[in-house]
């Protein structure tokens, strides 16, 4: 049987996204329980708010909006937790990163410490150098974060400023 229109749009999207909404998740989200929950949200977000979509030329974009506003509630909603935050040691975090790293990935030691970095951010750093890493454009980073396409320009300078400050410090003397 096959799926229903807007069944099949939603299985489109994702499988044509899955692996950009997966790395919103490890961004916002460090253990992996964490990020199984974000990106189960992230799809139901999604899929509640795809009867909206009007123009399939703009569904990458909306779609980046939606997990990027979607992980931003959910760390907020853990945040609020007290009970739930998790405080890692650095060495901890570190293997947490390493250990949900594919095996590419691992290899590479400037990855850890990108994520690294990234996870110090705030959620709108983390949103848009998330965005930029992805390769799009400004318009396309205030499309998705609803910031004007001057105010990125502006924004993302101080993010990978503050990112690079910070990649400067973990670095082995």
């Amino acid at each position: 049987m096959n799926p229903a229109p807007d069944e099949q749009r939603f299985l489109d999207l994702i499988n044509g996204n899955r692996p950009r909404i997966l790395r919103v998740c490890r961004v916002y989200a460090w253990n992996s329980a964490d990020q199984d929950d974000l990106y189960q949200e992230i799809l139901s977000q999604i899929w509640r708010g795809l009867p909206g979509l009007k123009e399939k030329q703009f569904a990458n974009t909306w779609l980046y909006r939606v997990a990027i506003n979607t992980a931003i509630s959910f760390v907020r909603k853990r945040a609020s937790r007290s009970d739930r935050v998790v405080h890692f040691e650095h060495a901890d975090l570190t293997r947490t990163i390493e250990s949900q790293q594919t095996t590419e990935e691992s290899n590479d030691d400037r990855i850890t410490s990108l994520y690294n970095a990234i996870y110090k951010l705030n959620p709108i750093e983390k949103a848009l150098v998330t965005l930029f890493l992805e390769d799009l454009t400004y318009e396309q980073i205030a499309e998705a974060t609803g910031i004007s396409a001057n105010n990125v320009g502006v924004m993302l300078h101080r993010a990978k400023k503050k990112l690079s400050d910070l990649m400067t410090e973990e670095a082995p003397k």
